[in-house]
């Protein structure tokens, strides 16, 4: 099943082009769109990685420019999955393919990183930007959980206009369940085994900025 199999969300600002614009996440034959925001809900560093590594290799491999932002240990360990897939890590660092980013610590320093981010790739036509982040990075930052549930929902409002593919994956051990139902709240599609679809918890991110602010 691909992601072009799913119905699509009439209330997106993406283009025609975005739309039409398929892209694999390296998992089974899955693919999503440019626009996407994807939940994966997981636990433990096998389903982390079963996600993640081929979605990161699958990036690499078409040239896309893939940006991760976890915490230094999750960074390092995304390191030795790809390098033992035979990746040549050090030249996609050196090149910026590769950028492994511990984050800031508020929703705007966000903004403005993603921003920045997307506005590069367009201007030097280096197309796709597959963006990745690991829910526990801000807990080895000064950004509290509160802060972080409020970036996924700032980021929402402006991924279908953005050029990027996102996928931002959630440890169900280390979050209470208010905080993933949050979490889910704000991503219209959720990777489920191996197929990613339609969230039916999904909410308009301005409603659930409003309920955040309460």
């Amino acid at each position: 099943m691909s992601r072009s199999d799913l119905p699509s969300d009439d209330s997106s600002e993406r283009g025609e082009a975005n739309l039409s614009s398929l892209v694999p996440l390296g998992i089974s034959d899955v693919s999503a769109s440019a626009g996407d925001h994807i939940a994966h809900f997981y636990r433990g560093r096998a389903e982390r990685f079963s996600v993640l590594g081929p979605y990161v290799q699958s990036g690499l491999e078409r040239g896309d420019r893939c940006i991760f932002i976890s915490g230094p240990h999750v960074a390092d360990q995304l390191r030795t999955w790809l390098e033992d897939q035979g990746q040549d890590v050090e030249t996609a660092l050196a090149s910026d393919q590769l950028i492994l980013d511990r984050g800031r610590a508020s929703k705007e320093a966000m903004l403005r990183l993603a921003t920045r981010a997307e506005r590069s790739a367009s201007a030097s036509k280096t197309g796709l930007i597959r963006w990745a982040g690991d829910g526990s990075w801000n807990l080895a930052s000064d950004m509290s959980v509160a802060e972080m549930l409020h970036w996924e929902a700032l980021y929402d409002r402006h991924a279908g206009s953005w050029d990027m593919l996102t996928l931002c994956q959630f440890d169900r051990s280390m979050f209470s369940g208010d905080v993933l139902m949050s979490a889910l709240r704000s991503h219209p599609y959720c990777i489920m085994g191996n197929v990613v679809v339609p969230n039916p918890d999904y909410v308009d991110p301005e409603v659930l900025l409003d309920e955040l602010d309460e």
